[in-house]
């Protein structure tokens, strides 16, 4: 076996066998790795001693035979891996608690030795790669030895001197889709470095010539032959070769590995910026921003929220009045590109249909009768932002057919002017109704219903997601709560609450709760179970007597002071508490005050 001395001048751990299984060679290196040395170990079949407890063949074994079935029964779940640069050869990692007295990972790299068309051994290489070598094996002394030796490895395996190739195992070659390693020789090594990072590579390259780098692993992205970007993970090692600075490197494709991590990390990415978003709008479990729930159906509303607001899609919103369309409007444009714009709500039942194309388009001063002065329209308000159309069944298919084309991007006219006006607006709309029974009824256009059409989202009324009322009740207790005196509702209050179905939704409740911790009445449909509930650590209500009309006026008078006082003042603060337009309690106040 000619290839026998070679082993004795490789600074890597290795051992050959010969046909019969018996150790011919233990170089020097062996002997430190294991603890066994040559002369014990040269001439038996001992090569497990040093790593098992009880006999079994190693790799080396197993290659020499071309064992399937050895495969199978001593590495079946190893990470054993082909040799894509030596025929027939199989490689592994292992651990070993104690192995020469220490701790250490050892990858194994069998090969059989050809000859004469057979095998007749088999040759292990041993690489602690639990951590690098401190100190410089012994260098190897010929080149043709040392070209023997690399040829027998799977890794690749360079000599760059000066920057510039002298040596190239196949191994490498084949990496980057060459057949011949000599095609390499003279070339600069950063010629097959991907072309943004090869400044970066000739500069390091220097630096290791000098020393200067400690790194044991770096990973460039190579240029392979059909231009593919192969991934190379180097071990740098610099050494004297004909007394000139030269770097040795062993060389391993990692170009999977690379895509793994870039994948995984992308897609950690994507998860942190995931959770940002659904931490910024979940406070709680059963919180998404304004909108209160824990419920099954809310958490499947809180989903299609964050689906929503990671496209640019129009949204439509379906759901009974009361049960928040608007919450979830803001909260999609909150979380959207778009939350830098304007969030323009548009109440579409409340415009009257001569005023409609106004409104929306906006007017130039002397437009018409009553136009003073130039007025942006809600498309003008909208741009770079959120147009919320509510009751969007309200429109005619005049103005439908009119906000059509500027949703398609052909524009609109502002009255009173022949400009042409482009808007980039994204629209979420709401309705009580059912959208396509009124494309069946010709109220709403077919083509405008498939632009708006597009993430519908079903909001459920309250009577079924029952179990969020407790936590609707304290959120409302706890808003409305200024002094910190109101104690939980008493248990029969709630029961009468949580039995109720509240057709006016989340909205009606928020009104009960309101009048219930203001004047201590429940006033539900059913009031007879709850006339003499009172707010603990406050006084009943005086008995009501005469007309109902009157009462109702009592009762409005008593509410809007009530909300005034906890406002301090403020109208704002006070229709808010109400749950009115802050006009309409202008409107009530005057009514109030002349009387």
């Amino acid at each position: 076996m000619d290839y026998l001395g070679i082993l004795d001048f490789s600074p890597v751990a290795q051992f050959a066998i010969d046909r019969e299984h018996k150790i011919v060679r233990w170089n020097r290196a062996c002997e430190i790795m294991t603890g066994y040395p040559a002369k014990e170990m040269v001439g038996t079949d001992f090569q497990w001693k040093p790593f098992y407890s009880s006999k079994r063949p190693m790799l080396a074994d197993i290659v020499l035979e071309q064992d399937g079935r050895g495969f199978l029964k001593y590495y079946r779940g190893s990470k054993l891996i082909r040799s894509r640069a030596v025929s027939n050869a199989w490689e592994k990692t292992e651990f070993f608690s104690n192995l020469g007295g220490r701790s250490r990972n050892i990858r194994f790299l069998a090969a059989p030795v050809p000859e004469a068309g057979h095998y007749v051994g088999a040759v292990e290489t041993l690489i602690d790669v639990t951590e690098e070598s401190n100190h410089e094996k012994a260098l190897i002394q010929s080149m043709e030895d040392y070209r023997a030796l690399a040829e027998d490895l799977s890794d690749g395996f360079v000599l760059v001197q000066g920057g510039r190739y002298v040596f190239v195992n196949n191994a490498y070659a084949k990496m980057l889709g060459y057949s011949d390693p000599g095609f390499f020789i003279g070339k600069r090594a950063e010629e097959f470095i991907s072309p943004a990072l090869r400044e970066e590579f000739t500069e390091k390259n220097i630096a290791i010539s000098h020393g200067h780098v400690r790194e044991k692993h770096l990973r460039w992205p190579h240029v392979a032959r059909d231009g593919r970007e192969v991934w190379i993970e180097g071990h740098p090692k610099l050494i004297t070769w004909g007394n000139k600075p030269t770097v040795l490197s062993t060389l391993i494709d990692v170009t999977e590995a690379m895509n793994r991590e870039t994948a995984i990390k992308e897609e950690a990415s994507r998860l942190r910026r995931q959770v940002k978003s659904l931490k910024a709008s979940m406070k709680e479990r059963y919180r998404f921003g304004e909108i209160i729930g824990k419920s099954a159906p809310m958490q499947e509303v809180y989903e299609l929220i964050t689906k929503a607001a990671a496209r640019d899609a129009n949204v439509i919103i379906y759901g009974e009045s009361g049960t928040g369309k608007e919450l979830v409007a803001k909260a999609i444009h909150d979380r959207s590109s778009r939350k830098k714009g304007n969030f323009v709500p548009v109440n579409c039942s409340a415009i009257p249909e001569t005023l409609m194309e106004s409104e929306f388009f906006g007017y130039k001063k002397g437009a018409f009768t009553g136009a003073q002065v130039d007025k942006r329209g809600y498309l003008d308000q909208a741009n770079g932002g959120t147009l919320f159309l509510d009751e969007i069944g309200e429109l005619s298919p005049d103005i439908q057919a009119k906000l059509l084309r500027a949703i398609e991007g052909h524009g609109y006219t502002p009255i009173g002017t022949t400009e042409s006006r482009n808007s980039d607006f994204r629209i979420i709309a709401a309705t009580h109704k059912n959208l396509v029974e009124q494309v069946q009824l010709g109220r709403t256009r077919e083509d405008f219903f498939y632009r708006i059409h597009i993430v519908p989202i079903d909001l459920p009324p309250l009577r079924s997601r029952k179990e969020d009322i407790p936590l609707l009740v304290d959120h409302f207790i706890r808003s409305y709560d200024i002094d910190g005196k109101i104690t939980p509702l008493p248990g029969d209050v709630m029961k009468v609450i949580y039995d109720y179905d509240w057709p006016g939704n989340v909205r009606e409740l928020q009104n009960a709760i309101h009048r219930f911790i203001t004047i201590g009445r429940l006033d539900l449909v059913d009031t007879r179970k709850c006339d003499n509930f009172t707010i603990p650590g406050e006084k009943e209500s005086g008995s009501r007597t005469g007309t109902l009309q009157g009462m109702v006026k009592g009762l409005e008078k008593e509410m809007i002071y009530e909300a005034l006082r906890q406002g301090k003042g403020n109208k704002t603060k006070a229709a808010a508490l109400l749950g009115i337009p802050r006009k309409t309690l202008y409107r009530k106040l005057i009514k109030v005050e002349s009387k």
